[in-house]
């Protein structure tokens, strides 16, 4: 197997039997709540630009440009999680077979492949912005400062993306190696200078000139840039890693390169298919009888219910780790325990959770608006989707085990599934033949989230996945 060496020596503890419940509870609790927090802030470092720009003089306008910006710097970032979800489980089996020269082979070769990506990726979409934005704006006399703007917002973010790309890929590196804490801590520190950055540069604070948009498009950058600095930096000087690396190695592999592509892709692929159902979805409240108080309601129905269903993403990294590395070190079983430990962590709370979303729903949503119509609606989203959170935490957490063991097939299959194949149709259904107009729209998701639980459960435990490892030791 190479240069093969105990796992201790990369300063992170190896895979070890667990032999009591409290153990096994424990060491996937100690990964996940790192995650589970790194998630919430990225959401909240997200919602700055939205914050500061809000209270512009055109904030309109500004609001316009940074969502229309957004939504288009997302779609390259699921490309990058898709690989940074490969990276993951590569780093989590060669760990866990103890194999370092092979650990040292995914790290130099998926930081190549993020930066190669991300270069040409960011490099296309820099030069079509103009021709991408107006294609989601329209030409039309009001669009026109808007798509403008928007212009301004994304140059600077796609001149970093493939420091954004190398951030992602040096997070999965740190969550296979089973660390879920420094990139927490890098998450603060992000914030940290995307807040000062902002308040900053769009105002024109401390003597800077006022940017405005673009002041939020360099805060978002300069934010990035320091992640990635400062994980790079982590990672080169502060983990004892036990590997040593040339400017030589880092050269393209064809066959590492194919490799982590074929985990990738399907990752990238299933990040992409829920952003289309959520337009998709847009676009048909876009044709219901409540049409503007509902689309209100989605989007401020989503992220109050993303504080129920964060802790999923986190169980989900815990479990891909643990998947990862107990399948390198040849004890599956004990991988398949950690992921059943997980769900029902990630169930418990999620649960909960959806308790107070449920109990509280009228009270949230009055938080974010006034309008009653929207209240309402927004209340029955939340009442209505707290039902399916304990099937969402199941179907987060063991898609994320089977992408631990380099399976992103499946999930994505479940993804098409319960979103193109449920979802969308029965939204229709339910909203326009059976004219229970938004409330079958907010039936339509539960539904497809609770179904989308119990065939990942059931798939994760047929085991067919565990033939699909990326690295036999």
């Amino acid at each position: 197997m190479g240069n093969q060496q105990p796992v201790e020596s990369i300063g992170l503890a190896a895979p070890s039997e667990l032999t009591s419940i409290k153990q096994l509870h424990l060491k996937v609790w100690y990964l996940a709540w790192p995650a589970v927090i790194t998630t919430l802030l990225q959401t909240f470092n997200g919602m700055m630009d939205t914050r500061f720009v809000g209270h512009l003089s055109n904030s309109a306008q500004s609001l316009t440009a940074t969502g229309t910006g957004g939504q288009i710097i997302f779609i390259l970032t699921a490309v990058a999680l898709g690989i940074s979800i490969s990276i993951n489980s590569l780093v989590a089996q060669a760990m866990g077979a103890g194999n370092i020269s092979r650990v040292r082979e995914a790290v130099e070769q998926s930081i190549s492949l993020s930066l190669v990506a991300g270069l040409i990726l960011g490099s296309i979409v820099l030069v079509m912005r103009p021709q991408i934005v107006t294609l989601i704006l329209g030409n039309d006399a009001t669009a026109k400062t808007s798509a403008l703007l928007c212009i301004q917002f994304l140059f600077l973010p796609l001149l970093a993306t493939p420091l954004s790309f190398l951030l992602n890929a040096l997070q999965g590196v740190f969550r296979g190696m089973g660390d879920t804490r420094t990139p927490l801590q890098v998450q603060c520190a992000m914030i940290a200078v995307h807040i000062l950055c902002d308040y900053t540069l769009i105002y024109g604070n401390f003597g800077f000139p006022k940017l405005g948009v673009y002041g939020a498009g360099a805060a978002l950058a300069l934010s990035i840039s320091t992640g990635t600095v400062l994980l790079f930096y982590r990672f080169l000087v502060k983990t004892d890693s036990g590997m040593s690396f040339a400017a030589g190695s880092f050269l393209p592999d064809k066959n590492w390169y194919l490799k982590i592509l074929r985990i990738a892709i399907p990752g990238s692929m299933r990040s992409i298919l829920r952003i289309l159902a959520m337009m998709s979805m847009t676009g048909l409240l876009a044709h219901s009888l409540q049409a503007t108080s509902s689309i209100a309601a989605l989007n401020i129905g989503i992220p109050i219910e993303a504080i129920s269903f964060m802790p999923g993403v986190g169980y989900s990294i815990a479990a891909a780790t643990l998947v990862g590395q107990y399948l390198g070190a040849s004890n599956i079983k004990m991988g398949i325990r950690c992921a059943n430990a997980a769900a029902g962590q990630g169930m418990v709370i999620m649960s909960i959770a959806a308790t107070v979303m449920f109990a509280g729903a009228q009270q949230l949503s009055q938080i974010f608006t006034t309008d009653t119509s929207v209240i309402v609606l927004t209340a029955d989203y939340l009442r209505i989707n707290a039902l399916s959170e304990p099937f969402i935490a199941l179907n987060m957490i063991f898609n994320g085990a089977m992408q631990g063991a380099g399976d992103t097939l499946r999930p994505f299959l479940i993804t098409f599934v319960c979103l193109w194949l449920i979802r969308i149709p029965l939204s229709w259904i339910l909203m326009f033949t059976l004219h229970l107009n938004t409330i079958g729209a907010w039936y339509s998701i539960a539904v497809s989230s609770g179904v989308g639980g119990v065939v990942a459960s059931a798939v994760f435990s047929r085991k067919g996945w565990i033939k699909k490892e990326a690295i036999r030791a």
